[in-house]
């Protein structure tokens, strides 16, 4: 009886932690293909009357790299009304794709319909810094897994 409590417990604690999360979203880092699908996990935020969501996903530009990404979407700070919300990413790059840019580590921040950036570190000296004014959501949609959208290459340098 004890065993099969436990897996019901299991069973139940799986269930809640599956049905918290939500249908993924995607973002387009305009001017560029770059784009990034992400799934959420979330929580209610009563301080701030919004919700804290954990995601993670795949940062893509059509079939010439790919980075993992995780991160958080939050409000924006200072508050304003209607909130503003900012997605923060960490990525692991693969740096045995000559697509890329060689380096290891990639984090992004951008304000939800305002503008992005992101900063590139790790494995080879200096750092790799690119931003726009887009950071767009997307129909996931129209999207297949891996984009082959023509010019992606020079998206990252």
């Amino acid at each position: 009886m004890t065993i099969a409590k436990t897996i019901l417990a299991s069973t139940l604690a799986l269930g809640v932690a599956i049905s918290s999360a939500r249908a993924e979203v995607c973002y387009q880092l305009s001017p560029f293909i770059d784009v990034i699908r992400l799934a959420q996990l979330k929580s209610a935020d009563e301080t701030t009357e919004a919700e804290h969501r954990l995601v993670f996903g795949n940062w893509t530009a059509g079939n010439f790299y790919s980075l993992p990404v995780v991160g958080s979407v939050d409000v924006d700070v200072p508050r304003a009304s209607p909130l503003k919300y900012r997605v923060t990413l960490h990525g692991a790059n693969n740096i045995a794709n000559p697509n890329d840019t060689g380096f290891t580590d990639c984090t992004l921040n951008g304000l939800l319909g305002g503008g992005w950036n992101y900063t590139c570190v790790g494995n080879k000296a200096g750092l790799f810094n690119s931003s726009g004014a887009s950071f767009t959501q997307i129909s996931c949609d129209t999207l297949s897994s891996v984009q082959n959208a023509p010019g992606a290459a020079s998206q990252k340098q």
